[in-house]
């Protein structure tokens, strides 16, 4: 059985976890530990998820990671982004558990977190492997025996419902108006800036439809709120997309081909600014409207209509990872 340590705020960890979960289910049992608020509308896939409230403190949060992580029969343990832990409790816990695998999952992350909690001798001592999910060169790739994967995505490319069905029944669109998707992922507190985003950009392209996809409806736009899980198919049914330069916004967008307008967003560990550069990056709601104008000009609705195609990189870590409870390298 898999253990998925996937604790963040966000849709990011818990989709994440589960792109990874949902393929290894399919070979094994598979648990996931998050505190997002978002855990219980985004479904299981196939895994049993343990939800932390997220507004629980940080004692009790910790607490309960750590009865999960102590009390639950489990053979390998993949913990995400966080080596020890998101508040530091897994560093007492991991040298207790080397009758398991443990693997870590080298996202992106501040180089001076690295260096702060000496991350690259911890990381060295307490996990066997080391997974980066697409994410090229980051502050421990460099550490011996890491494995690369394409990112990993939610839906495979062959799993994704097609666009003229997305756009009709998801996004209330018809099929011949060119579409503007705001992905409203990131934190609770950002919701108002997106909706008036969303808000804007329907002002300035009445031609158009503009759709905003968030866990809740925003104040600013009610009428253009979209919730649906996989959001991936909605990026993928879309014109142009603006978003945050979240992993899973600039990835899943990337593989469908979608072009991304990216605001950086402010995280105490996560480099949206390094990121945003693989979109159209822009300070405001002003240089959103500017650049989303231009790439609309850029629209060919044959190409539009085409089915994407893309490598999931969560399908090479679960072949990387039975791999390597086996004792041989793929």
């Amino acid at each position: 059985m898999w253990l998925i340590y996937a604790l963040g705020g966000g849709w990011g960890h818990i989709t994440r976890a589960l792109s990874l979960g949902r393929i290894a289910a399919t070979q094994t049992e598979v648990h996931i530990i998050t505190n997002s608020p978002y855990a219980k509308r985004l479904g299981d896939e196939g895994c049993s998820v343990h939800c932390i409230p997220s507004d629980a403190n940080f004692a009790t949060t910790c607490l309960q990671v750590l009865d999960i992580l102590l009390n639950t029969d489990y053979d390998c343990l993949i913990v995400d982004t966080f080596p020890r832990g998101l508040g530091g409790e897994l560093a007492n816990i991991l040298p207790r558990l080397q009758h398991i695998r443990r693997i870590f999952i080298h996202r992106d992350i501040n180089p001076h977190y690295v260096e702060a909690k000496g991350l690259r001798s911890f990381v060295s001592k307490n996990f066997d492997a080391v997974i980066v999910p697409g994410e090229g060169e980051l502050p421990l790739s460099d550490l011996r025996g890491v494995q690369h994967t394409a990112p990993w995505l939610i839906r495979n490319a062959w799993e994704l419902t097609d666009k003229v069905t997305i756009r009709s029944r998801i996004l209330r669109v018809d099929e011949s108006v060119k579409t503007i998707l705001v992905c409203a992922a990131g934190k609770a507190s950002e919701l108002p800036l997106f909706g008036q985003l969303a808000l804007q950009l329907h002002k300035a392209f009445p031609q158009c439809a503009v759709r905003i996809l968030s866990a809740d409806s925003p104040v600013e736009c009610p009428q253009e709120w979209v919730s649906h899980h996989p959001g991936i198919e909605c990026l993928a049914a879309a014109d142009v997309v603006v978003g945050g330069a979240g992993y899973n916004t600039v990835y899943e967008c990337a593989a469908v081909g979608v072009p991304l307008v990216t605001l950086a967003l402010p995280r105490l560990y996560d480099r949206q600014d390094k990121r945003a550069s693989q979109g159209y990056r822009v300070q405001n709601i002003e240089g959103a409207i500017a650049t989303v104008r231009m790439l609309l000009n850029q629209v060919q609705p044959e190409k539009n209509s085409s089915m994407p195609s893309y490598i999931n990189g969560s399908i090479q870590a679960m072949h990387y990872i039975i791999g390597h409870e086996q004792g041989r390298v793929l």
